[in-house]
């Protein structure tokens, strides 16, 4: 916000800096030396101008208009005084609402939001707020006043013509007074504007939460959102047993069928697995796993497993293509997984909780849980390694 005669915003490429961070945190622009000197330049013509006013034609209209302007600059100033009278209160009104709000969002007990969004709408609320009651301190502050008095009557009774020096005397005094009053005007304009904000950032924050805690629901049935880290006892203890639970799944069947089934029930089957292979990369170190012979060429395949937009997990498969050129293909799968072709659960790895008592239980690792399957053709001949990555993403919280 630019001051009564303080120097203009920057123009061009700048302008667009100026006006966000205005609009982040208004600001009064100081006057330059300059423009000091020019106010001081401007009241010396003026107390000049005043002095050689002749108000003989009609002296009545001349005294009742220095009157006007004189009670016209006093109801100013008194506009603003009562306005920052009004604005203190407010501020203060605050003060246990966001005593309130700081105990009920740091305790989790209103609203869903992040705590660390929370935090900057509450902070950003309580600064506004405070420099709005500095600001209406600033209309309050004492500050001097030019006020008609005896020695102005003396005066105007000594002079030849009364009415006319009286008139000069009010006029000369409410020229005085007007760049206190502009201040005061200036000041009330900035407490007015960061009340508005404090005011919008606490509708804001209200707002937010209360957004937050209706789509949650919404948000983590149909997009599948989840917590990357655990931040209450009554998610640790569901987080362990949906880990028991996958994992006796997963020493039953492949990953990718206990996945698939995931997906659907979180989903009410309105989703289902999608299977997003990248291209197949040939190696000559095959796993001894698969058996492989002189002769054999091996390659080597990534999958990503995606529930809607969700990554649940990924594979990595070896395979011997030679091997699979005589197999069938099965439907939805992706070579080298879409053979027909038998699997065994070779082993299972979990890793978290983690067993070291030094690692952080609420954080969980990039990888939940790891299988690996062998298939194989109708001779027993192993054809395809396939290792399954489980990531933090495929747990349900409350």
């Amino acid at each position: 916000m630019t001051a009564a005669g303080a120097a203009p915003a920057p123009k061009g490429p700048a302008k667009w800096l100026f006006e966000t961070a205005q609009f982040l945190w208004p600001w009064l622009e100081k006057r330059t030396p300059q423009e000091k000197q020019a106010l001081v330049d401007s009241l010396t013509a003026d107390e000049a101008a005043i002095d050689a006013l002749d108000f003989t034609k009609d002296v009545e209209a001349a005294l009742d208009e220095a009157r006007r302007q004189a009670d016209s600059e006093a109801e100013r100033r008194r506009g603003t005084d009562q306005k920052a009278a009004t604005y203190l209160p407010l501020v203060a009104a605050l003060i246990p609402l966001v005593l309130t709000l700081v105990g009920a969002l740091w305790e989790k007990k209103a609203g869903g939001a992040p705590i660390w969004l929370n935090m900057v709408l509450l902070g950003l609320a309580v600064a506004y707020s405070a420099a709005a009651g500095l600001w209406a301190f600033k209309v309050l502050q004492v500050a001097a006043s030019h006020e008609p008095g005896f020695f102005d009557l003396e005066k105007a009774w000594r002079a030849p013509h009364p009415g006319q020096t009286l008139a000069r005397r009010l006029l000369l005094h409410t020229r005085r007074n007007r760049e206190g009053i502009n201040s005061k005007v200036s000041c009330i304009k900035m407490a007015h504007v960061f009340l508005v904000r404090a005011f919008l950032t606490f509708s804001l924050l209200l707002l937010v939460n209360i957004v937050w805690y209706f789509a949650s629901p919404a948000i983590q049935r149909w997009w599948l959102s989840s917590t990357p880290m655990l931040t209450t006892p009554k998610q640790a203890i569901a987080a362990v047993a949906e880990i028991d639970r996958l994992a006796s799944e997963l020493r039953k069947e492949a990953a990718w069928t206990v996945l698939d089934k995931d997906c659907r029930r979180r989903t009410a089957g309105r989703v289902t697995l999608q299977i997003s292979p990248y291209p197949a990369t040939a190696i000559t170190k095959i796993p001894t796993v698969l058996r492989p012979t002189t002769s054999d060429a091996g390659a080597v395949k990534n999958i990503r497993l995606m529930c809607g937009h969700i990554t649940f997990g990924r594979i990595r498969v070896w395979s011997i293509p030679t091997r699979l050129a005589k197999l069938t293909r099965a439907p939805r799968m992706p070579d080298p997984l879409a053979v027909a072709s038998t699997g065994a659960i070779e082993a299972l790895k979990r890793y978290w909780p983690p067993s070291d008592p030094k690692a952080d239980p609420a954080k969980r690792p990039a990888m939940l849980l790891q299988q690996a399957v062998v298939r194989r053709d109708d001779t027993g001949r192993p054809v395809v390694l396939a290792i399954t990555a489980v990531g933090p993403e495929v747990l349900t919280l409350p």
